[in-house]
């Protein structure tokens, strides 16, 4: 019975051994198969993740992505796809560079380039173009044997306002041989025009013909006119430009509302009235040549020549009489603002006010003076800077000049003085401070803070 009973539990497990090793086997089976199917949606998955799905992007993103390169580079990717082999004609942005010297080893691979590239684009409308010419080599001449540069760059800004362009942006060759830019420019389109080292070489230059242009900015322009005229701008900056020596060029624009004229050389340019002007930052530091030797205003001295200016009574100050914000800058040579306040105009609705104040005894004259014609003035920023000729030569006598004028500014709420690191100007802040308070400024309104010397 022993015997049988042994027998049975035997044949039990080894019916149970197998039947767990069978269900073992099933386990590892469903297991397997879970795991392949989960790799095939894996390689499915895959294969999903590795198509084209830029290509899925709507014309627009595209568009705005190609826009975004060089031309020389958009134009690469019509080897990508079929739908890709014409998006680059369309895109509404064209970045045309000629500096890179690796793309283009010639000023004439740059020209072959973009002639043949506007052959095929057509006259496809455009927002925005930004036109550089290629650089000339720093020792170029201008021999009869040298080939000329860029000789297609007037055509290719004409291109782009046939295009109708919005946005242009213009720069020429700044290394070697000057650009030269061809005007009038003529365009419905246009409403922003920026531009950088390029000549105007002409006697008047009329804008007229560009009737929706509201912005121009110009750096590093040479402008050798007599008048310019923009009927319907709004915000001019001229940053780094060149005036003529010999006479002022003048400046009309009437619907102007925004006016920045920084670090320009030869004379200060004459400006007619622009009764809409809201904002101006003038600077004539740097290679203003409006500047006196000395000799108080005697017809020898050059720097003197052609002030005043015809029957305009003053440069400058005449024009800004509406603004609202004002800065003023120069440098201590530098008469334009001195003897424009000589027939200083009311500021009726100047309303913050910036001054270099070089320190000498007749900027607190002058500024006394224009504070007697800003009757609604709520601040006013004075910046001390240094003038070491003017500081040695008389240091002491400054010390104590008097200054018996009155100014009202019952709206002044905040004067701001701000003096150029290590630089000793206690006596001159204890002036300017003594010259507030006895004209109703309040102590408290007026405050202290140290800017950094410029470099050089």
């Amino acid at each position: 019975q022993m015997e049988s009973t042994t027998e049975s539990s035997c044949s039990l497990t080894a019916v149970g051994g197998w039947s767990k090793v069978a269900t073992d086997c099933r386990v590892e089976n469903l297991c397997a198969a879970r795991n392949r199917n989960q790799f095939e949606g894996m390689r499915k998955k895959a294969v999903v993740t590795s198509e084209d799905r830029i290509s899925e992007l709507p014309d627009v993103l595209l568009h705005h992505v190609l826009s975004l390169l060089p031309v020389h580079e958009a134009v690469q990717t019509s080897v990508l796809a079929r739908r890709w082999r014409y998006l680059w004609k369309h895109i509404p942005v064209l970045r045309l560079l000629g500096p890179n010297k690796k793309r283009f080893t010639s000023a004439e691979d740059f020209d072959k380039f973009m002639n043949h590239l506007i052959s095929l684009r057509g006259h496809l409308p455009l927002v925005s173009c930004e036109i550089q010419a290629y650089p000339t080599n720093d020792d170029y001449a201008g021999e009869p044997d040298e080939p000329l540069p860029n000789i297609y760059f007037d055509s290719w800004i004409q291109y782009a306002l046939l295009c109708k362009v919005q946005v242009l942006k213009i720069i020429g060759d700044d290394v070697g041989a000057e650009t030269e830019l061809i005007v009038p420019l003529i365009s419905q389109h246009l409403r922003s025009l920026e531009v950088h080292h390029v000549l105007v070489e002409k006697d008047f230059v009329d804008f007229s013909s560009c009737p929706m242009l509201e912005e121009l900015k110009m750096q590093h322009c040479g402008l050798w006119v007599r008048k310019m005229s923009f009927p319907s701008l709004k915000r001019l900056w001229l940053t780094e430009c060149n005036f003529p020596e010999a006479y002022r060029v003048c400046i009309s624009a009437p619907s102007l509302v925004s006016l920045c004229l920084h670090d320009s050389g030869g004379k200060t340019p004459l400006l007619e009235s622009m009764p809409l002007l809201d904002t101006v930052s003038l600077d004539l530091s740097g290679r203003c040549k409006d500047k006196c030797r000395g000799s108080g205003g005697d017809p020898s001295c050059e720097g003197c020549h052609g002030y005043p200016a015809g029957s305009y009574r003053s440069v400058l100050l005449n024009t800004l009489s509406n603004a609202v914000n004002l800065e003023l800058k120069d440098q201590p040579e530098v008469y334009i603002y001195k003897r424009d306040l000589e027939c200083c105009p009311i500021f009726g609705r100047l309303k913050t006010l910036l001054l270099d104040m070089w320190c000498r005894a007749t900027d607190l004259h002058a500024l006394v003076r224009i504070l007697q014609h800003t009757p609604v003035l709520e601040k006013l920023t004075l910046q001390l800077r240094s003038d070491w000729n003017l500081l040695s030569a008389a240091r002491g006598e400054r010390k104590h000049v008097r200054i018996e004028q009155s100014f009202s500014c019952v709206h002044l709420k905040e004067v701001s003085i701000e003096c150029e690191e290590k630089l000793r100007v206690k006596d001159k802040v204890n002036q300017i401070v003594k010259i507030m308070t006895r004209n109703g400024v309040l102590t408290e309104n007026i405050s202290f803070k140290k800017i950094p010397r410029p470099e050089g």
